[in-house]
């Protein structure tokens, strides 16, 4: 998977750009004798240098990447976030890092960066198996937040409890459903796109980029200032190719807007975010939908989890041309993954207007 963002890098987007590559080797002449040193390094100034690695001498200075005879210290960029992944329990992560590089690591308490002392090789081992360990931390990571339009209104509030009261009662006949799996009027949105934002700092940068760059280019796509993006929820159809074991049942989103405009805005918006590095890039592509039904995992009892299906055919035959309404998408949001506000509704990390 490509993450997108570069989490062995500082806060801010030009901290990653800038940080260090240990791509070229210059020779440096210290007290007549000459070594080995990536060229990247001797731009490391340019980087927030702490003032005092962890537990390092006094008089060291860190100012600059300093050379003494063979060993090198250097200040690896990486955001604070993940310091305790280095860590690791009781210390066991970055103690196996230190044995098999051979390096001395130190994390540097407050600080974006570690510090490495050791020989040339041993830290450009050092960098090689701390950004390897937190590519595949940030790989293993779940999704935290998700960029969505909501899809709500009165009149579909009212038409989904009716729905829900129909398919829920004790004369309608639906193999594995039950009433967990309904996703109340509330949470009724279109996804675009998910995030990995697994710091505050990750969380501002994602908003301010939601907030400077996406109006202009809504207002490219959409063109006419009179014109209302809107969309009518219509037509029931399950993810799954077998409606007897289904998983997730939608209800499609017709567009409809003058210029018929939502699936370029919206696949330009995700395209902007996935190409800044912020939104996850997906191997499947984007398909506008709501969800209305969705079965959730279970646990085995030899721990796995199994996810449930249900049989849809009679949701399909009995309420397939079910009309929630036309609904106007004002607002798109950066949604927190975990429904932890009020009723257990989404909690938006902030949002524009559309």
């Amino acid at each position: 998977m490509n993450t997108g963002k570069d989490i062995s890098s500082g806060s801010s987007n030009d901290k990653r750009r800038h940080a260090p590559a240990m791509d070229g080797i210059t020779l440096v002449k210290v007290q007549d004798r000459q070594y080995r040193v990536p060229s990247a390094s001797l731009m490391a100034s340019s980087l927030d240098r702490p003032s005092a690695p962890i537990k390092d001498d006094a008089s060291v200075d860190t100012a600059s990447t300093i050379y003494t005879e063979e060993i090198v210290t250097y200040y690896h960029p990486v955001h604070r976030t993940y310091h305790g992944l280095l860590i690791g329990k009781g210390g066991s992560t970055l103690k196996r890092m230190k044995l098999e590089t051979g390096s001395r690591i130190d994390i540097m308490n407050g600080k974006d960066s570690v510090m490495i002392k050791g020989t040339q090789d041993k830290v450009d081992h050092a960098i090689k198996v701390i950004d390897d360990f937190l590519r595949q931390a940030f790989d293993r990571a779940k999704p935290t937040h998700f960029l969505s339009f909501p899809t709500t209104s009165t009149f579909a509030t009212r038409k989904l409890a009716d729905f829900h009261k129909s398919i829920l009662s004790s004369t309608f006949h639906c193999p594995g459903l039950e009433s967990d799996m309904m996703i109340p009027s509330g949470k009724l949105h279109i996804t675009l796109g998910i995030f990995k934002l697994l710091s505050q700092t990750d969380i501002e940068e994602t908003v301010a980029f939601l907030k400077d760059e996406m109006p202009g280019l809504i207002s490219d796509i959409m063109g006419d200032q009179e014109q209302v993006l809107s969309i009518r929820l219509k037509r029931l159809a399950v993810m799954q190719d077998n409606p007897k074991k289904s998983q997730v049942l939608y209800i499609q989103a017709q567009d409809e807007t003058k210029n018929k405009i939502l699936d370029r805005l919206c696949e330009a918006i995700r395209a902007k975010m996935i190409d800044a590095g912020y939104m996850q890039k997906e191997d499947r592509p984007l398909k506008i939908h709501i969800t209305l039904i969705k079965t959730k995992p279970k646990k085995l009892e030899n721990g796995e989890d199994e996810r449930p299906t249900f049989d849809a055919q009679p949701i399909l035959k009995t309420h397939g041309d079910l009309d929630l309404g036309v609904i106007h998408l004002d607002k798109l949001h950066l949604m927190k993954m975990t429904p932890t506000g009020p009723g257990g509704l989404y909690i938006s990390e902030g949002s524009i207007s559309i």
